[in-house]
């Protein structure tokens, strides 16, 4: 079993302060007596001094806190859309606590929906893996490619020593279908509420994400991001025959340089955006190692939302770059007046890209093509050069 997850129960019924209806009927659903007087008070009680509530009331209070930020709110409006939800959620200055339990009251998919774009903004900087498939070809049914996935997933795992158990998801993000792998591990409970703490006898199914796969229907490429080859290997097959239904429809991995981050210099470290599209992108962090001294060195430069390129030309520092083997850099890319569509997108050695994916992650990618910096195309012309 994990270790216990802590959560002070307190920051989360107080949010109710002003919806304290909806927290009362969320404990009525699950028959947890909290007293005549139903306060954030009594709720509180009621978790920690009374006879114990139903693990999946539990689970329920740990999804409501996971999306109880700004983060979460972003990840709530974007499954209202996707789902287009009617019933009113959001509002002026409502907490993200509250929206989440109205969302999930309105539609459990949608809920469920904003949980998993939530889990995918988690899963950043594996080592990346770039399938090209024989076609761009759509996979039809969302839930019947995953289930296709899984299925095979598990036919493959059936005889294997220690392989762990596994929950899958899936959604679609524009024209790309994305599949999280979840470990299934059991944690304890550890609530809190003021100076009051007791660890339930209850458990939940930790949501602790592994892996992610994303196959893009446009181009054809499947994108593994895992740690392991072997695992790579094994998400690789599952969906080229649990989905596509041929095992030879992606190309077996050779290598995972899928990042060509040497042609900045030859772009003159430019990244133009599209035309009219209000877009802005600058490099706000560069890595250069050094490999002609007797010692290789590695020079870093960062700044906080700067152009450091401009930076350093302004300062006669280009030197510093030219001769050496760029190892990362730091882009900022802005698509739009909202938090969550600032991107800074970390790119490492020749297989890390790291951003937060929950929101417009095709434009990250399209972007990352549109500049030469990632894609099977750019890096074979660059081999053949």
């Amino acid at each position: 079993m994990s270790n216990p997850r802590k959560f002070n129960v307190r920051t989360l019924f107080d949010a109710f302060a002003r919806n304290i209806n909806e927290l009362q009927n969320l404990f009525t659903e699950f028959a947890v007596q909290a007293g005549p007087d139903f306060s954030p008070q009594s709720a509180g009680a009621a978790i920690l001094d009374g006879p114990g509530v139903p693990d999946e009331f539990t689970t329920l209070l740990y999804e409501l806190r996971d999306l109880s930020d700004q983060e979460g709110l972003e990840q709530i409006e974007a499954a209202i859309n996707r789902y287009a939800i009617q019933v009113p959620i959001l509002e002026p200055g409502i907490p993200p606590v509250v929206a989440a339990l109205r969302l999930r009251n309105a539609d459990p998919a949608a809920f469920q929906h904003a949980l998993d774009r939530l889990f995918a903004a988690g899963l950043q900087g594996k080592s990346v893996a770039l399938f090209p498939g024989r076609a761009a070809l759509d996979v039809g049914d969302e839930q019947v490619a995953a289930n296709g996935f899984e299925a095979e997933m598990r036919r493959k795992l059936a005889h294997a020593k220690d392989a762990p158990g596994f929950t899958i998801r899936s959604y679609s993000d524009s024209r790309r279908l994305v599949i999280l792998v979840f470990c299934e591990r059991a944690a304890a409970v550890e609530l809190e509420f003021d100076s009051s703490r007791i660890e339930l006898k209850s458990s939940i199914r930790r949501p602790v994400i592994q892996d992610m796969v994303i196959y893009n229907q446009d181009t054809g490429e499947l994108e593994i991001e895992a740690s392991y080859k072997k695992h790579r290997e094994i998400l690789r097959s599952a969906f080229a025959v649990g989905v596509m239904g041929d095992e030879r429809f992606f190309s077996i991995e050779e290598e995972t340089r899928v990042l060509s981050l040497q042609s900045l210099p030859r772009r003159d470290f430019a990244l133009p955006v599209i035309p009219g599209s209000g877009h802005s992108a600058m490099i706000t962090g560069i890595k250069v190692k050094h490999l002609d001294e007797e010692k290789p060195v590695s020079v870093g430069f960062g700044t906080n939302r700067q152009d450091i390129i401009d930076f350093i030309r302004n300062r006669d520092g280009m030197g510093m770059i030219e001769g050496g083997v760029i190892t990362g850099v730091r882009i900022e890319l802005v698509l739009g007046p909202r938090r969550m569509d600032r991107k800074s997108i970390e790119l490492t050695g020749s297989n890390r890209i790291k951003f937060n994916r929950s929101t417009r992650s095709e434009d990250v990618y399209d972007y990352l093509r549109h500049w030469s910096l990632m894609g099977q195309d750019q890096l074979a012309a660059q081999s053949a050069a």
